[in-house]
């Protein structure tokens, strides 16, 4: 006869999987070089769809990671080449949701906390008239939900 599981069986292996994932996520962004290009800008498109929402923290992180990376290589003006990836969402729609996210500062896991940091870091690719204004709101914000 099998032996039974416990009742929580499975939320321990779905546990373990996404935790598997999201650490898979960061290593592949911040530390194999070539994957910049593969998952540049690639996971923008997951940023926006509803389904994904428990999983912004972990992608908002590997994308500031990737867009700082980015900037250091002298690519701060154009982060984002809409014209070369028709998938991913428009400046409007990824400002929108991060602000939305950024709305609910206690659900989540740090979700608030990573969707302001991208927010700064994409600030130029949203539009340049952001740059000084969001230099100085944004770290503001993160500093208020933080303290």
């Amino acid at each position: 006869q099998p032996k039974k599981q416990p009742p929580d069986a499975d939320d321990l292996t779905s546990d373990s999987v996404q935790s598997i994932s999201v650490n898979t996520l960061f290593l592949l962004s911040t530390t194999v070089d070539r994957m910049n290009n593969v998952l540049w800008p690639y996971l923008l498109e997951f940023v926006t769809p509803i389904q994904f929402t428990n999983a912004l923290t972990p992608l908002c992180k590997s994308l500031m990671y990737l867009a700082m990376k980015k900037q250091e290589e002298g690519e701060n003006a154009s982060l984002i080449r809409y014209d070369l990836n028709a998938n991913i969402p428009s400046p409007y729609a990824l400002t929108t949701r991060l602000l939305v996210v950024s709305s609910q500062p206690y659900v989540g896991d740090c979700r608030v906390m990573a969707s302001l940091r991208l927010l700064h870091v994409l600030h130029y690719s949203v539009h340049p008239a952001l740059d000084q204004l969001w230099s100085k709101q944004v770290p503001l914000l993160v500093e208020h939900i933080e303290g």
